[in-house]
C-alpha cells in the first residue's frame, strides 16, 4: 500500500493539484490532504484507488517509499518463466481493484503443459477471491478447457492464431511459444482499449462452448 510520502511525490511528478487527484481517484480532497499530511491513515480501498489513478497516469511505485515516472511502457519476458510471469502480472495488476482479463487465441493445452494444471487452478482460485473475472476465446473442439465453461467462446480453426493476446487493466500482452516462450506487455490504456474492443467484437460473433 502506498504511503503519504509517495502520494506527495507522485502528485508533484504529475503536477496535479489535490483536486485533480480527487477527481481521478474518486476520493475526497479532504481525505487526500489529511493522508498527505499524515494526520489520517487511509483505508486500504482508498489507498488502492489513489495508487490506481497514479499508475494509470504513468507513475511507478518502488520499495522504501520510492516513486518515479515510468520510463518504459513495454516490458518483455523470455524463456521458461515468461508465461508464469505473465500470469502473475495478470493477478498483480488487478488484485487491488478487481476487473476482467480478456484472452483471445488461447490454447489451454499449451498453458497446462507449460505451467502445470495444479498451479493454474491455484491462480484461478486467487483471481476469484480477488473479484477478477476472465473471458477466453479458444479454438473450437479444444479438449483441454478448464471449468466453468461459460467463460469460453470458440472460433473456427481458420480464425485461430497460435499467438494469444491478453487485455487487462491498462495493459495489452502478447505471447509467443516458439522458438521459446516470449511475452511482451504494453502498459498503455489506449492500446488496451483498442484490443478490448476487438475482443468484444470477436466475443459477440463467436459461439459459446458446448459441454
Amino acid at each position: 500500500m502506498i504511503d503519504a510520502a509517495q502520494i506527495r511525490a507522485a502528485r508533484a511528478l504529475l503536477r496535479w493539484e489535490i483536486s485533480d487527484l480527487a477527481d481521478k481517484a474518486d476520493v475526497a480532497s479532504t481525505t487526500i490532504s489529511l493522508t498527505e499530511n499524515e494526520k489520517r491513515k487511509p483505508q486500504k480501498a482508498t489507498a488502492d484507488r489513489l495508487q490506481k489513478a497514479f499508475e494509470e497516469a504513468g507513475i511507478e511505485f518502488l520499495p522504501n517509499s520510492g516513486t518515479r515516472l515510468r520510463s518504459n511502457i513495454v516490458v518483455a519476458h523470455e524463456g521458461a518463466e515468461a508465461n508464469k510471469r505473465l500470469i502473475e502480472d495478470l493477478y498483480n495488476t488487478l488484485q487491488a481493484t478487481g476487473g476482467e482479463i480478456l484472452t483471445a487465441h488461447l490454447d489451454e493445452g499449451n498453458s497446462i503443459r507449460d505451467l502445470d494444471l495444479s498451479w493454474i487452478t491455484k491462480q484461478i482460485k486467487k483471481r476469484k477471491e480477488a473479484g477478477i473475472t476472465h473471458r477466453m476465446i479458444v479454438q473450437e473442439d479444444d479438449p483441454n478447457l478448464i471449468p466453468p465453461y461459460d467463460n469460453y467462446h470458440c472460433v473456427p480453426k481458420k480464425y485461430f492464431s497460435q499467438y494469444p493476446l491478453f487485455v487487462y487493466g491498462s495493459k495489452l500482452a502478447l505471447l509467443s511459444w516458439e522458438p521459446s516462450p516470449r511475452v511482451v506487455i504494453i502498459d498503455d490504456a489506449r492500446f488496451a482499449d483498442s484490443a478490448r474492443k476487438m475482443f468484444e467484437f470477436m466475443w459477440d460473433k463467436s459461439k459459446s462452448v458446448e459441454c
